[in-house]
């Protein structure tokens, strides 16, 4: 009898070893028949996949500025066709890739410390609509990233990281900082001409939307909810951030026929149904108070895994926390996941298959080319995102109307 009840209780350590050791496994939802939670394009939804590219070869906010200090500028038509068309092979469809980060190489500013934007140096413009039409070319469609929350960082004059590298508070929380921005650097970009293919950066199919901001959350200080990263040295209110993004937003959908999107730093700050979340501080609710056409048309938030939680009281993981039970009003792309699903308990494999089967509008692994050790790169998920495009192709294939408009169209979607 001792060793019956010995052998029943090692079969339940065991047991439940295994479950902790699993990840966990939950049933997958049914996705709207509609496809209304897939990203609208085309008089179509579609699911997004494809890559990160903070910077092409180490170019960080070089590849299509100059950082002036070192006459740095990376960008490459070889290496952005030859990158474009491996991801083409594998079937993705998209790239995320970030222009201004922090402010060290482009737009151009009126003083050494922080300062009003005065426009772009020469080099910007020509490269950005070169990368536009080697995507088209290879059928990318690309999501610039317009800031990203490094440029809260302190100034960098005598920091060695570039001459306006950070030190940008007041491009935010300033009015007319803010509208030298849009004027002189965001407009003239909209309007400057891909080629010859009759399209502007603006009006380019290939330009599928704008992500504003990358992380803003880790560059907020308002407690109990934000606490700006150890590296931000001039954080913003959630306030003004709100203003900054739906000036910005509404800028692009009064001058563009694109969408706009921001990187949510975790679901955290973008849910109003996730365990634990502080709730959607980037709802239309928030923004449009600043601007009418200040809205988002798509959520973007990223995932690691300090996102797991313990699943009883917080989670913000989106492999735990599907679509419905984020109670997302809008599609949701996870815009950044480790390329080789380290944290996540899954094979890239897995990992891709389930955010798709939890009704997330699309992945952009992180990175395309390695910056660190923890996450990968493109390779490691190459064969993952082959599995998926074959899988799912009638949603991954983008497809256009046979003429496309070449004009500035009103957007109807939201």
């Amino acid at each position: 009898m001792i060793s019956i009840l010995r052998f029943v209780c090692i079969a339940l350590i065991l047991l439940n070893l295994t479950t902790l050791a699993s990840p966990t496994i939950a049933s997958s939802p049914t996705c709207p028949a509609d496809r209304s939670h897939l990203l609208p394009r085309f008089g179509q939804r579609w699911f997004m996949l494809g890559a990160n590219v903070p910077w092409l070869n180490g170019g960080y906010g070089a590849d299509f500025a100059t950082v002036e200090e070192w006459n740095q500028h990376t960008y490459n038509p070889d290496q952005t066709r030859a990158m474009f068309r491996a991801m083409r092979q594998q079937g993705a469809n998209s790239a995320r890739w970030w222009l201004f980060a922090d402010g060290r190489g482009a737009p151009e500013f009126s003083a050494t410390s922080g300062g009003s934007v005065t426009g772009l140096d020469t080099s910007f413009l020509p490269s950005l609509a070169s990368a536009i039409q080697i995507a088209a070319e290879e059928d990318i469609y690309l999501i610039p990233t317009l800031w990203s929350f490094d440029m809260l960082f302190a100034d960098s004059t005598a920091s060695g990281r570039g001459q306006h590298a950070g030190g940008h508070r007041d491009l935010i929380v300033d009015a007319a900082k803010r509208a030298s921005f849009i004027n002189n650097a965001l407009l003239p970009m909209l309007r400057y001409p891909v080629g010859n293919s009759g399209y502007t950066i603006g009006t380019h199919p290939h330009v599928l939307a704008w992500d504003i901001f990358n992380e803003p959350e880790f560059g907020i200080n308002e407690p109990p909810h934000f606490s700006p990263a150890s590296e931000v040295a001039q954080p913003v209110t959630l306030a003004q951030m709100q203003r900054f993004i739906a000036e910005i937003s509404g800028a692009i959908h009064r001058n563009s026929n694109q969408l706009t999107t921001v990187g949510s730093a975790s679901m955290k700050w973008n849910s109003t149904g996730a365990l634990g979340a502080a709730g959607n501080f980037w709802s239309d609710a928030a923004l449009t108070a600043y601007d009418p056409q200040g809205y988002l048309d798509f959520y973007q938030i990223h995932y690691y895994g300090w996102m797991n939680g313990d699943e009883a009281f917080w989670s913000y993981s989106p492999l735990f926390i599907d679509w419905f039970e984020g109670q997302f009003d809008k599609p949701v792309v996870i815009g950044e996941v480790p390329a080789n699903a380290g944290g996540t308990n899954r094979t890239p494999t897995q990992l891709l298959n389930e955010l798709r089967a939890n009704c997330y509008a699309g992945v952009w692994l992180w990175p395309y080319f390695n910056v660190n050790d923890s996450t990968g790169q493109w390779s490691d998920a190459a064969a993952a995102v082959l599995n998926l495009a074959n899988s799912a192709s009638s949603e991954v294939r983008i497809s256009q109307p046979a003429t496309t408009p070449r004009v500035h169209l009103p957007l109807v979607v939201r």
